[in-house]
């Protein structure tokens, strides 16, 4: 299970100190999950304990949080162990255990069986009933007082339904829906951690419960000011009933992509796209926020609009994702969904009638580079929309839409490849410009002439970019 050489450390230390595993491994290995770390608990010492194997293993010590004693040593390919004594004012391992969220977390064995011993053969310590609701598949919180001495719990146990396909009993979801403002106490970059994790699983049926029990709003307060916009007779919910049903749609999508785009060549450009969890969880975010914008932007005209709230959406979500403490590249990748999300339909209309432009395709290509990952939101999207105004084989348009985007991308990246037409020598030495902002255009609009098929030699690259550059300077003297 263990490399050997941390599988000696833990040995020697399990038969100096008293050990335990305990919470997420032992849980983990009892429904024959893989196990991503392991926590370790000791009665005192933790921190003297975790600089000795830090020693031992040759690996630096991160402290998570001194005053409760709770350590963490990173290892290779991602695994780490974490290191913490018995909480205050516990004594034994099952007043430590008592402490903990939730049942199924409170778990443990220790360390020298856990090592030597099969998971089914362990005489797993139990103070709380785990192993019944592990066989149940159910979360539930141990106590109110648990989860108010923590209030990041109470979206633990919606990310742990994910993530284990379990259920939140019902005194549990009561609970948390009389503590959700409580949530508000949890640091931001834990939730956004919790938030993160959530959605690297299919959650739009969680997502939904969370909702129903407020805690969505605390989060999100964005998502409560959905609630009850109307829309246009193209769908059949309101904006909050949309965005719910478009995550649930996007997590069917997501499990088997070429079942809503059939490949026409059994082709999968989705796996590449799609193969990582953040991946996957950038798209949910973004079906779940692609209309965020929508009431900021209603009006009613002659018909309801909500002119740009693809645009307003994106800023939304940066604001959200810089709240929550995201990384710049991720909320740059939802925000890029959201924005564009509208740009699939757009061009359906030009596809429909025969006039989809390769400069079109192109340039959608070029704001949004992964576009199998647009395409899914779009959708996702379609899906959850089932008013009486929506046309008929929307989602089978879209599919064929797509192929035709990812035939016009597989030839454009066979063109790229060929050695450039022009380049900025060329600039500088036949046209006599100074390097700046100008080159990037010039050479990008030689380049989309050429996957036009406007351009084919370099004569008449050179030819264009002379028009371009009289026109440009006649403009701008």
């Amino acid at each position: 299970m263990f490399p050997e050489k941390l599988k000696k450390a833990l040995i020697a230390l399990a038969e100096e100190k008293e050990v335990y595993v305990a919470g997420g491994p032992v849980r983990d290995a009892l429904l024959g999950r893989r196990i991503k770390d392991l926590d370790l608990v000791v009665p005192q010492e933790a921190a003297r304990v975790s600089r000795h194997l830090a020693q031992r293993l040759g690996t630096k010590l991160v402290v998570l949080d001194e005053e409760e004693g709770v350590f963490r040593l990173p290892l290779e390919d991602d695994f780490f162990l974490d290191i913490s004594q018995f909480r205050k004012n516990a004594t034994t391992i099952d007043e430590d255990l008592k402490a903990r969220d939730f049942t199924i977390n409170a778990l443990a064995v220790e360390l020298k069986i856990f090592l030597t011993k099969k998971a089914p053969l362990w005489p797993i310590i139990d103070p709380t009933g785990g192993l019944k609701d592990l066989e149940k598949r159910t979360i539930r919180a141990i106590s109110r007082t648990n989860l108010l001495d923590d209030p990041l719990r109470l979206l633990r146990a919606y990310r742990l339904a994910a993530e284990l396909a379990f259920v939140i009993e019902a005194d549990t979801r009561q609970q948390i829906r009389a503590l959700a403002p409580e949530i508000n106490k949890a640091a931001r970059e834990r939730v956004g951690f919790e938030i993160r994790l959530l959605f690297e699983n299919p959650c739009g049926r969680i997502v939904s419960l969370m909702a129903e029990d407020e805690l969505l709003f605390e989060i999100w307060p964005e998502l409560k000011e959905a609630e009850g916009v109307p829309q246009p007779t193209f769908h059949h919910l309101d904006v909050l009933g949309h965005l719910l049903l478009s995550l649930e749609m996007a997590d069917l999508v997501l499990e088997n992509p070429l079942q809503y785009f059939p490949s026409p060549t059994g082709e999968n450009p989705f796996s590449s796209s799609l193969k990582t969890s953040e991946a996957r969880s950038v798209v949910r975010l973004a079906a779940l926020f692609h209309d965020v914008g929508k009431p900021h932007t209603f009006a009613m005209r002659h018909r309801i609009t909500f002119y740009e709230h693809d645009r307003v959406g994106a800023e939304i979500f940066t604001q959200i994702g810089q709240r929550l403490c995201f990384s710049k590249k991720f909320i740059k990748q939802v925000a890029l969904l959201i924005k564009n999300h509208m740009r699939p339909f757009h061009l359906l209309r030009e596809f429909r009638a025969g006039r989809l432009s390769k400069r079109a395709m192109r340039r959608l290509l070029k704001d949004c580079p992964d576009y199998p990952a647009l395409f899914v939101v779009a959708m996702a999207d379609s899906l959850a929309s089932a008013g009486p105004d929506k046309e008929e084989g929307l989602e089978a348009e879209l599919a064929s839409l797509f192929w035709e985007i990812h035939r016009f991308h597989e030839e454009t990246l066979s063109v790229q490849e060929k050695e450039r037409l022009v380049t900025g020598r060329d600039l500088i030495e036949l046209f006599g410009l100074e390097p700046g902002p100008v080159f990037k255009e010039l050479l990008e609009a030689v380049e989309e002439a050429r996957v036009e098929g406007y351009l084919k030699t370099r004569e008449e690259a050179l030819s264009f970019l002379a028009e371009l550059i009289r026109k440009k300077f006649a403009q701008n003297p």
